[in-house]
């Protein structure tokens, strides 16, 4: 696979994502504002709100397996990095909720 085909692929993975979380978040927000079954609206919300964070870290994943299957490992460690980063951060801001 070339460069160009992994940023397409991953401007594939964005898009839909994002699309997909949008959904999600106007659908619970509807719910919301129509009074119904509020303990539903709060769960299509927040499953909205993960999938829009996912979305990083799911690039991060790929671009991982793709570098490691072309053997370009300084580009791997600095991606593990990254990587590391997203999943301290998701973890000090769930400490605080």
């Amino acid at each position: 696979m070339s460069g160009r085909d992994l940023e397409l692929r991953l401007s594939w993975v964005g898009v839909s994502a994002v699309t997909l979380s949008a959904l999600a978040l106007v659908a619970g927000m509807a719910l919301h504002l129509a009074q119904q079954n509020a303990s539903f609206s709060r769960a299509v919300l927040q499953a909205g709100l993960v999938m829009l964070m996912a979305t990083p870290v799911l690039r991060v994943l790929i671009s991982i397996a793709e570098r490691t299957r072309r053997r370009d490992w300084a580009f791997v460690m600095v991606t593990v990095v990254v990587l590391t980063e997203l999943a301290l951060a998701a973890w000090f801001a769930a400490r605080r909720i």
